[in-house]
């Protein structure tokens, strides 16, 4: 895995409008999210969240402002070039290959390498990271644990060995014991020096674990700050997000 000084490169996205058909979903946004942090994207269902993830991955195109990852100008890339620069995502939902072993799932998440040496490298470090996944390589996706369909997803996304990692709602319909454990998992991803951009509902959670936070209301920033400052902001939990 990279560590901080390896993962130069930032995410910067600078007054970007996107949507769907005629109408806006985006206005307007700014965020940033630095190399070897976490940076995390709250707000409530429909405030923008999945959009921004999905313009950031080149499946909805910017309508206005630029998105850059380092030097390169991404906003208007393909998919596969963004994914080749080093930005991955773990799906909402946990989604696996149900029909597909363990194993095949993170062949799967290594299409882009050529090199099957480097693959099957590449899983045997996962492996040591996730020994759960090493329990069960052989096991059929579809017949793991929520937690261990969570662990393979986000091994899934860590095949190429990315330099940011976009995580989309990784506590979703997970019980509390497994939600502990998923965010335990990025604490270990952030120890290791791992860029992380994680979109989230769950506040208190998200915050222990990130160092910057944006929180989107109806396509906007409506207030960022440190995990510190967005933690200490009762109103904005009673606001926005309710009691977590």
């Amino acid at each position: 895995m990279r560590t901080a000084s390896e993962s130069s490169r930032k995410l910067s996205i600078i007054g970007v409008t996107a949507g769907y058909d005629k109408a806006d979903v985006l206005k307007n946004v700014n965020v940033e999210a630095k190399p070897g942090q976490v940076t995390c994207i709250l707000g409530a269902n429909g405030a923008g969240k999945s959009t921004l993830i999905r313009t950031i991955l080149g499946l909805n195109r910017a309508r206005k402002g630029e998105i850059y990852f380092g030097g390169d100008a991404i906003a208007r890339m393909p998919t596969h070039r963004i994914a080749a620069l080093g930005i991955a995502t773990v799906p909402e939902g946990n989604r696996v290959l149900p029909k597909m072993t363990v194993s095949e799932n993170l062949k799967v998440g290594g299409l882009l390498i050529r090199d099957n040496a480097r693959v099957a490298a590449r899983m045997e470090e996962l492996f040591e990271t996730f020994p759960r996944l090493k329990e069960r390589s052989g096991q059929l996706a579809g017949t793991l644990s929520g937690g261990e369909r969570s662990m393979l997803s986000i091994a899934r996304g860590l095949m190429t060995d990315p330099e940011l990692i976009v995580f989309d709602e990784p506590s979703l319909g997970l019980s509390p014991l497994f939600v502990s454990e998923v965010f335990a998992i990025v604490k270990r991803l952030k120890a290791a020096g791992l860029s992380i951009l994680l979109v989230e509902q769950n506040v208190r959670q998200t915050l222990r674990v990130a160092d910057y936070g944006y929180v989107l209301v109806q396509g906007q920033v409506m207030a960022e700050g440190d995990s510190e400052t967005l933690m200490q902001n009762p109103e904005l939990h009673r606001a926005y997000f309710g009691v977590h």
